[in-house]
């Protein structure tokens, strides 16, 4: 399972499809256009004859000698703006590929308006999804956090999905219009779809108890594998069933709020990595030419490598690239020949590349020291660390107090440390809530808005005690202080910035060894049955894990994919033959997370925007911009 090699696959079979040989134009959507920019690059594209790229909806006079390849989402607009043009073609052939599922009624749309005969293939490529790593995805969903807080009861049809018909249903938001809880319902379960298909597997299904969200995600993915005509989910079954487990984001609320020290994730922090790129424009003494910056693991052999390197490692790594280039540079100034010159210019492209890529990695890592200086974030994020991992009432509280009345700390990064210390201590005799929320309000404190201060409460509303499920902090877990004395004491603790370990990875730690967890997760009808086993105790379980599939709702992070990267190294170590791909709604950073927080609780969001994932929220702050 290879979520990039899954995109790849269908992206190659397009504009390498027979059929389409010689010139061609690739008509997009939005959607579909992010998906390919995630994993290929506009010169890999030209190679194969594809001349000219643009919105399907884009406006010219016709160019009947060139064939069209039409990959978009079925959704009833792509369908929509298919059938004008087809009633009048600006181009000679139209070979449609549609992203997912295509319903019977567009299909018939489709044929109705195609009186020229224009059509020349449908085919469904399942490539609806971004893929970020070979085992990250996500949907580029924002907002799904309020499907954790309440769940929509009802769509305009009168139901939640509409199950009768196959297919992806009508409305979706387009155009950039803010999608309504049930549509951004409905584009998890046709994402799910899709990732299932590419990843051609028909798996058991899991979903966490006590989240309605996921339950009923995991349901509906379910009833429409089973709706599905024409034996599209009848893949041959292997030996040991694939898995997918559906989690909720707010049974772990602390992970997407801690300060990251891993070069993929530290950059989603500070400065926003969205559809792998990065936008330094409001950053100081950047070039013009570096001011928005691709990070992609495809296209990138340094970051490929680096990813999730950390920031110690990494700036070494960085020294080394600007050595070996300063060592490349000697060797193309002593050009004293013909064949000297001929030599360079055979090796100028690659020199080439390699200047770009020292250039950016230098800016990159130039700025992420900036803002861990400025924005005091070595104290921070062990202070965070100590409050996701320790259990020390007085000493945290003493700490955090000092943090709020610290003018280098960045309010943002206060209002963190705030929240983290509510969700830690929330039920302890001695806790300071009142008093915590008063320093953040207070000028001395940060002087945050009533709305900013209330995202405490809204974030124990969200992922407090009550609200969620299992074992965030280890406090049920017998002599959980005496454990962690003795392990530490054994084993040290080599980086007190990377000691917090997502719950989520712990999870899936069990779940590999065969133990899939029935207490904490309800299962769904719809998988493939004849792995199952039931042991002495009467309960469903599986001896044998092979490929796990795991989507959380309401948003995925950086760290829990570094983690999971691990846990697939180590089983290539092992030829365990097992493999984890993890996927969400989106990839959160603090500012998104929070963002989603503050909308689905009516309050006024971090940036401005309410819709963004981006980590460049500017705050001026004594006299600095930060």
């Amino acid at each position: 399972m290879d979520a990039i090699a899954g995109v790849k696959h269908y992206l190659e079979k397009i504009i390498s499809d027979p059929q389409l040989e010689g010139m061609k134009a690739l008509l997009l959507d939005a959607d579909t256009k992010t998906v390919i920019s995630m994993v290929m690059s506009q010169s890999h594209i030209l190679q194969r004859e594809v001349f000219l790229v643009e919105q399907l909806d884009a406006a010219h006079e016709p160019m009947l000698h060139l064939k069209a390849a039409v990959f978009v989402r079925p959704t009833a607009r792509n369908v929509e703006l298919l059938r004008r043009e087809l009633k009048a073609p600006k181009y000679g052939r139209y070979h449609l590929f549609f992203a997912n599922i295509l319903p019977v009624e567009s299909l018939e749309k489709i044929a109705e308006a195609d009186e020229k005969e224009a059509v020349v293939q449908i085919q469904e490529y399942y490539a609806d999804y971004l893929a970020v790593n070979d085992s990250l995805f996500h949907f580029g969903l924002h907002g799904t956090i309020q499907l954790s807080v309440k769940m929509p009861t009802a769509s305009q049809g009168g139901a939640l999905l509409s199950t009768a018909t196959a297919g992806v249903l009508t409305n979706d938001g387009g155009d950039g219009a803010k999608m309504t809880p049930p549509q951004l319902f409905q584009r998890s379960v046709e994402g799910l779809l899709s990732v299932l298909l590419s990843m051609k597997k028909r798996p058991t299904i899991r979903y966490v108890k006590g989240s309605e969200v996921a339950e009923k995600l995991a349901r509906e993915v379910s009833a429409r594998m089973q709706l599905e005509q024409d034996g599209l989910f009848d893949f041959r079954r292997p030996e040991v069933a694939p898995l997918v487990y559906v989690l909720d984001r707010k049974d772990d609320p602390v992970t997407p709020l801690l300060t990251q020290w891993c070069y993929q994730a530290m950059v989603h922090e500070l400065l926003g990595l969205n559809e792998n790129r990065v936008d330094l424009r409001d950053a100081p003494n950047v070039r013009k030419d570096m001011t928005e910056l691709v990070l992609s693991t495809t296209s990138d052999d340094f970051f490929a490598q680096h990813v999730h390197a950390n920031f110690g490692d990494l700036g070494m790594a960085v020294k080394q690239l600007v050595d070996k280039y300063q060592a490349e540079t000697q060797t193309h100034e002593n050009i004293q020949s013909i064949d000297d010159m001929q030599r360079f210019l055979e090796s100028y492209p690659a020199f080439r590349s390699q200047s770009v890529a020292v250039s950016k990695h230098v800016t990159l890592m130039g700025e992420l020291a900036r803002r861990v200086e400025v924005d005091a974030l070595m104290d921070v994020s062990q202070l965070e660390q100590e409050l996701a991992c320790g259990d020390d009432h007085n000493a945290h509280f003493r700490d955090v107090v000092a943090k709020l009345k610290d003018a280098q700390v960045k309010p943002l990064n206060k209002l963190r440390l705030a929240i983290l210390y509510a969700l830690r201590y929330e039920t302890h005799s001695s806790v300071q809530l009142k008093t915590v929320k008063e320093l953040l309000a207070a000028p001395s404190g940060g002087g945050l808005s009533s709305d900013r201060v209330a995202l405490v409460d809204a974030c124990l509303k969200f992922g407090g005690q009550k609200a969620r499920q299992g074992d965030l902090y280890g406090d049920r877990a017998g002599l959980k202080k005496f454990m962690r004395a003795v392990t530490q004491g054994v084993q040290g603790v080599p980086n007190v910035y990377a000691q917090h370990i997502p719950p989520l990875i712990k999870k899936l730690e069990t779940i590999l060894k065969g133990q899939l967890l029935d207490a904490e997760f309800g299962v769904v009808n719809g998988g493939n049955p004849t792995s199952a086993t039931t042991d002495l105790n009467g309960s469903s379980g599986v001896k044998r894990v092979r490929d796990v599939i795991v989507f959380v709702c309401g948003g995925v992070t950086f760290e829990e994919a570094m983690k999971v990267a691990e846990l697939n190294q180590k089983a290539t170590a092992t030829n365990s033959g097992q493999r984890i791909l993890l996927g969400g709604s989106c990839i959160h950073n603090s500012t998104s997370f929070l963002d989603e927080i503050a909308a689905a609780y009516n309050l006024a969001p971090l940036n401005g925007s309410g819709g963004g994932n981006g980590a460049n929220t500017n705050w001026n702050y004594d006299a600095k911009k930060l």
